[in-house]
């Protein structure tokens, strides 16, 4: 089965100038947790994910979490968000974006999932416009 057979067409993305209040918005409503980035012609720029802006808000937390002695303030956090609202999605987002194209095929799909622990892989054309979005369940169930 190829990447066209399993790709989800309704594409949730936001633009580079997006403020992250946008983007956490379209996350919650979406139920994504990863949104792909894309210039003002379509073509996919980078990811920003749920991760990415927890690490902006708060560098260092993820890794300190394995500590039972760093337990963050909620207001740090709130603060630190509210500051970060108005800024555009290029702050934060990943540049470096793993990405598959249509004709990809089902295993090359799941060894790229397994392989960098990502949630969904955006489809890109040959001209890397945003064709599609794979989320790992979307292939476990077009599998089934």
């Amino acid at each position: 089965m190829k990447a066209q057979d399993i790709m989800r067409r309704d594409l949730t993305s936001v633009e580079i100038d997006t403020p992250i209040s946008e983007v956490i918005y379209l996350m919650e409503q979406s139920g994504l947790a990863a949104l792909p980035v894309l210039d003002e012609e379509g073509v996919l720029v980078g990811m920003i994910s749920e991760r990415d802006i927890i690490r902006a808000a708060l560098p260092g937390y993820l890794e300190m979490l394995h500590s039972a002695s760093f337990l963050p303030s909620l207001n740090q956090l709130s603060r630190r968000l509210a500051e970060m609202a108005p800024q555009p999605v290029s702050e934060f987002m990943n540049r470096e974006v793993i990405s598959v194209h249509p004709e990809d095929e089902d295993l090359q799909i799941a060894d790229t999932l397994i392989r960098h622990e990502l949630k969904q892989l955006p489809v890109v054309d040959d001209a890397g416009h945003l064709v599609g979005v794979i989320r790992r369940i979307d292939l476990l169930y077009r599998l089934l």
